[in-house]
Order: C-alpha cells, then structure tokens, then sequence
C-alpha cells in the first residue's frame, strides 16, 4: 500500500480543563510564571472539552485536510479511547489499517490545564514500549513523517532508514525529549537521511549538547553538518527560521491573533510547512521555502484561535486565502 505522508508516533486522547486558578509570577519557576494549588484543595473548572490528539496523529489529520494520502502507525489499547481516536481519523480521512492494537497496553491520554492560553499537559503514555509499534511490511509512503517516540525505538528506526535506502522515501523528523535527551550525535544514522528536521529553539540547543548557549543561525548548522537537509526552528512569537545549508530563511506570526490555547501550535506549523513542499512536488528551492513558512504560519495562527490541537487545521483553500 503507498501513501503520501506516513505519521509515525503517538494518539492521544486529550481532555482540556480550564481551571478557576491564576498565574503566579515568581522567579522560582524557570519560566517565571506558574499555578499552585494547596494538596487536598478542590478546585471548580470554568469548562471541559475532549478532543483527540497526539502529534503523529495531528499531523496526520493536519496533511489529510491538505488533500494528502495519508496514514498513521501506532499502538493503541483495547479500550474506549481507542475507538475515539480511529473513528476521529476516519471522519478525517486518514487510513487506520496501519494502527496495531494491543490489549496489554492503554491508549496514550493526556489532560491539558489551560489557563488565559498558557498551558501545562499531564501525559500518560499508554504504550510503555515502542518495539512493538511496527510499520508494516508492504507499506510504503513518498514521506515518512516520524514524531516523540518513547523506550526501544531501534526497530522503528531501521525500518525508517530502510525505507529511505531501498525505496526512495523522504524523511521528516520532529524529535521528543526521549530523544533529545540522547543527544543528535546518537541519532546520526537518522539525521543523515532526514530531509527536514523540525525543533523549536530549547529543543535544538538541548539536542546539540552545545557547551555554550548558540543563536538559532548556529544551531541550524550544527543539525545541518550532520546529515540534515533542511533544519527548521520555531521560536514561539519570535517565528521560524529555515536553513537549507546555504541561505537563511525567516517568518514571524501575526502578533494581533488571539491565542486560546496553544496546544498543537507546533504540529500545526510542521503541518503546514511540509505539506506545502509536498504538493510542490519538485526539488525544495528557495520559493518553496518561504511558501512553505507562509503555510506553516498560517495553520498554526489558526489552530492556536481554538481549544484543541485539530479544531484550526486549514484546508488547502483556506491556508492558500490566508
């Protein structure tokens, strides 16, 4: 079976709570902001929403609305959430054959407290081990699109590299923290067949291990010398940055958007970015870069207008008329 876009990773069921709680700003926190509650404490919820998510399973969505081919592969459990997620995916169009469900494991759930569009996520990872998420054999996709992934990863892997020698397929990567934490010099054998790579700006500096704190421009070489062709970084309000071993490339958000809650955003970005270089179908040039940062920062403008990590992916259309 071939598709355009294969996702590999994660499907969650995601519940979003807005807690009757406000920010504290204290220089404790490394972000200088955070929420406390007292143990034992019950605290009122303004609202509750259920939604599915899952950054495999965002992006998957995402491209199907692009008008993509596309599937997920992962695990998910014998369980309610299960059937949550496979009927969100086939509303959306995505194929489900390539979902393997295994009755010792749970499907991954998350609960998301949101508080004036800022967030903290609770996760729950319901596959322990990610041997046993397969890509299966006869399956072959134009892109492979690999997301967070958690323990025992080496199989995965080589089906990946497999797929790039043997079958041409193009590869994109947007690493976890399991894998940052490894540090890019363990996952060279990835990057030197990733076409594009997509971190936010913690993310790369922490993935390169720098003994010293880099600018973007520095991080994106660094990725590049090991193998990656195109390196893409997101800095929040600040926008995205492309590297393509020669030139640089940068995009910032329209600040006047109303943030309601973030979850998603960077799904969405990656979403937009490769999709575009996809329906392009030619060699990534230039052009293609900069229409493709204005797809990325479109789609994630707009999901970040709604709760939930779905709800805003654009259509073809509407992303071409934003």
């Amino acid at each position: 079976m071939k598709y355009d876009v294969l996702t590999i990773g994660d499907a969650f069921e995601d519940v979003f709570v807005e807690p009757e709680m406000d920010i504290h700003y204290d220089r404790t926190f490394a972000s200088g902001k955070g929420i406390a509650f007292e143990f034992g404490e019950k605290i009122p919820l303004k609202s509750v929403q259920y939604e599915v998510g899952g950054s495999a399973c965002n992006i998957a969505v995402g491209l199907s609305r692009l008008g993509l081919k596309t599937a997920l592969a992962t695990t998910l459990g014998d369980d309610s959430p299960k059937t949550k997620v496979i009927d969100k995916l086939i509303d959306e169009d995505v194929d489900t054959n390539q979902i393997l469900i295994s009755s010792k494991n749970q499907t991954g759930f998350s609960v998301i407290f949101s508080i004036d569009g800022e967030r903290t996520v609770f996760v729950y990872h319901g596959l322990r081990d990610y041997s046993e998420l397969k890509i299966k054999k006869g399956v072959h996709a134009n892109w492979l699109f690999m997301t967070s992934l958690g323990d025992n990863t080496d199989d995965v892997e080589k089906r990946v590299v497999e797929e790039v020698a043997e079958h041409g397929a193009k590869f994109a990567w947007n690493p976890g923290s399991k894998q940052i934490a490894k540090g890019a010099n363990h996952y060279r054998h990835l990057l030197h067949c990733t076409s594009i790579l997509f971190l936010n700006r913690e993310e790369a500096i922490k993935f390169l291990n720098f003994p010293i704190r880099p600018q973007i421009e520095e991080a994106a070489k660094g990725l590049q010398r090991l193998g990656v062709k195109i390196v893409v970084i997101t800095n929040g309000k600040e926008g995205a940055t492309v590297y393509d071993g020669t030139d640089f490339y940068h995009k910032v958000p329209d600040l006047h958007i109303k943030k309601v809650d973030s979850t998603g955003a960077g799904d969405a970005f990656a979403t937009g970015f490769l999709g575009r270089v996809i329906i392009s179908d030619e060699d990534i040039s230039a052009k293609i870069i900069e229409e493709s940062l204005d797809w990325g920062i479109a789609n994630s403008g707009s999901v970040i207008q709604y709760i939930g990590a779905q709800k805003g992916l654009l259509s073809r259309d509407e992303i071409i008329k934003e």
